[in-house]
C-alpha cells in the first residue's frame, strides 16, 4: 500500500473518469468508495479552510488493514513523535464514536505509545477527539491541522512492517497474562455472539449452544471471554478434549475450573451451571450422548465450540460429532466466519501446498514463507535444535502409541506435537515435509506411509498454528519442493 495525499485523492475523484479513478486507486491500494471519497472532501475542506497548505494533506494511508486481522482505519498518518489516525462517518451515535476510536488507540499505540485518535461526522460537521482519560470531546478543527503540522513524518514503502502479529492476536493460552488483563478486543461478529450466547445462559436454566469456526476465526478467545464474564454469577467447568497445555495449567492456578476430557467422569454435572466442551470434534461419542443425557437432567447449559475439520484420527471423524450436535433438540447454533488471526499470504500459501491442481487462489509473497530442503536425517535433527533456538516453534506429528512410525526418525523429543498445540498459536512455526508427503490424481496432499492418526490433517494443524512467519523443512521430497517453488516464485 502506498501513501497518498488526500487532496489529490479528492481532486482524482472530481476529475477522473470512474474507470481512470478505480485504476488510480488501485495503484495506490487505497480502499474506498464513492461516500466515502465524498465524506474525505467536507474533511479536508474543512482543515484547507484554516490552513491550505497542501504539506498537510500528504502522506496519508487511506482505507489501511492490518495485515493479520480484520480491523481497518479509514485515515493513518504515521510521525515519529506520534501517530494521527481520522475515522470518517457519515452519520453516527457518540457511543460508536468513541468505541471505535479507543479500540483504534489499542491497536495503534503498540507502535507509538502516542495517538491522537479523531472522529468527522460529516452530517454535523463535527470533530471528536479522544483524550487520555478514553473519553471524547469535541475539538476545532485547527487542533487537527496544527498536529498534522507539528507532526514528524514517518515514511516507509509498507506500513505492514509496523504491526506485529502478537502484540493484538491474543490467546488465552499463549498470551495468558494479556488475557486475563483485558488486553484484547473481540471483532463485531464475535461481540454479536458473545451477547446472543449471554443472554441464552442469564434466561434459561438449561441450553445447549454450539460455535463453530475454521482456523484463525477465534473460537477459543471468545468462548474464553465468555467464560471470564460469566464465572463469577455461574459455576462454570471448562472441558478441553485434549491435554492440557501451559495456558490452562495457568488459568487453573488463577482460580479457572478447567479439566481435561479424560478427567470429565469425575465431575458431577449438578455442581455446574454452565459447562464448555472445547474442540469438541474430538470427544467420544458415548461421552457425548452421555453428557446431552446429564445435562439434561441437571439444568445445565452446554456450549459446544468446535472445528468439524479439526479431527486428527479416522476414528473421530466416523463419530461425526457434529451431526450429533445438530441433533440436539432446540440447540442454538452460531459460526464465525471472519478470519482474525489469519496472516491472508500464509493462508493463501497453505490452501495451494495442500492442492497442487488449485490456480484460483490469490497469494502475494511477502516473505512470511519459506523452506528448506534436505536429504539427510542427522542433519534435519541438527537444523530443528538449531531453529528451535532460534525462536521457531518446530511442530512434529503425533506418533502413535502402539507401534513406531517413520517421521519419529526426525523429530525432536522436545517439539511439541498435533495434539499438544490444539487452540494454540505461535509467532514461528516450523513443520517438516517427509518423503511420503505426495498428491492424488486430484491434486490432494496425501501421505504414503502407515501413522495411526491422519498425517496430512495433522500436518494441517500444525501449519495453521503460525500467526506470522512459516517454515517447511522439505525431506528428499522433490514434489513439494517443486510445488513450494512455483507458488512462491
Amino acid at each position: 500500500m502506498k501513501s497518498v495525499n488526500i487532496i489529490s485523492l479528492v481532486q482524482a475523484y472530481r476529475s477522473l473518469e470512474p474507470t481512470e479513478f478505480s485504476d488510480y486507486i488501485k495503484y495506490y491500494g487505497v480502499d474506498i468508495n464513492n461516500n466515502e471519497v465524498e465524506d474525505l472532501q467536507k474533511l479536508a475542506s474543512n482543515m484547507y479552510e484554516l490552513l491550505p497548505f497542501v504539506n498537510i494533506f500528504d502522506v496519508f494511508y487511506v482505507g489501511y488493514k492490518i495485515h493479520h486481522i480484520s480491523k481497518e482505519f479509514d485515515l493513518l498518518r504515521f510521525g515519529s513523535n506520534y501517530i494521527l489516525n481520522v475515522e470518517l462517518k457519515n452519520s453516527s451515535t457518540v457511543d460508536k464514536v468513541k468505541k471505535q476510536l479507543i479500540r483504534n488507540k489499542y491497536y495503534l499505540s503498540h507502535i507509538n505509545k502516542i495517538v491522537h485518535n479523531f472522529s468527522f461526522t460529516v452530517q454535523t460537521n463535527t470533530l471528536y477527539k479522544l483524550d487520555g482519560n478514553n473519553e471524547l470531546e469535541i475539538v476545532d478543527f485547527s487542533l487537527l491541522t496544527q498536529l498534522l503540522t507539528n507532526q514528524n513524518l514517518l515514511k516507509m514503502d509498507n506500513p505492514d512492517e509496523l504491526f506485529n502479529p502478537s502484540d493484538y492476536l491474543v490467546s488465552p493460552f499463549n498470551s495468558t497474562d494479556k488475557f486475563t488483563n483485558n488486553q484484547y478486543f473481540l471483532t463485531g461478529q464475535q461481540e454479536l455472539i458473545k451477547d446472543n450466547v449471554l443472554k441464552i445462559i442469564n434466561t434459561s436454566i438449561s441450553a445447549f449452544i454450539s460455535i463453530t469456526g475454521g482456523p484463525g476465526t477465534g473460537k477459543t478467545l471468545l468462548i474464553y471471554d465468555i467464560v471470564k464474564w460469566i464465572r463469577t454469577q455461574k459455576r462454570t467447568l471448562i472441558v478441553h478434549c485434549g491435554k492440557l497445555n501451559e495456558g490452562h495449567i495457568r488459568l487453573i492456578q488463577l482460580g479457572w475450573d478447567i479439566t481435561p476430557i479424560k478427567n470429565f467422569i469425575n465431575h458431577d454435572l449438578a455442581n455446574f451451571d454452565l459447562v464448555v466442551i472445547d474442540e469438541t470434534q474430538r470427544i467420544y461419542a458415548a461421552q457425548f450422548d452421555k453428557l446431552i443425557i446429564d445435562a439434561a437432567a441437571s439444568n445445565t447449559v452446554c456450549i459446544f465450540s468446535y472445528d468439524k475439520q479439526q479431527t486428527l484420527s479416522s476414528k473421530e471423524a466416523r463419530a461425526n460429532i457434529e451431526g450429533r450436535i445438530n441433533s440436539v433438540v432446540g440447540i442454538s447454533k452460531f459460526k464465525l466466519s471472519d478470519k482474525i488471526r489469519t496472516n491472508k499470504e500464509i493462508a493463501g500459501f497453505i490452501k495451494l501446498l495442500f492442492n497442487n491442481q488449485r490456480k484460483d487462489i490469490p497469494f502475494s509473497n511477502c516473505g512470511n514463507v519459506d523452506f528448506d530442503y534436505f536429504t539427510d536425517i542427522t542433519t534435519v535433527k541438527n537444523y530443528i535444535r538449531l531453529i528451535s533456538n532460534d525462536g521457531w516453534e518446530v511442530l512434529k506429528l503425533t506418533p502413535s502409541l502402539h507401534a513406531t512410525e517413520h517421521h519419529e526418525s526426525y523429530s525432536d523429543i522436545y517439539s511439541k506435537n498435533s495434539h499438544t498445540v490444539i487452540g494454540q498459536e505461535f509467532d514461528n512455526v516450523a513443520v517438516v515435509i517427509d518423503e511420503y508427503f505426495s498428491y492424488d490424481n486430484s491434486g490432494s496432499l496425501i501421505y504414503q506411509s502407515n501413522t495411526y492418526y491422519d498425517s496430512v490433517k495433522m500436518l494441517f494443524q500444525n501449519i495453521t498454528r503460525t500467526r506470522k512467519r512459516l517454515k517447511l523443512i522439505i525431506i528428499s521430497n522433490k514434489q513439494v519442493l517443486n510445488r513450494c517453488l512455483s507458488i512462491l516464485e
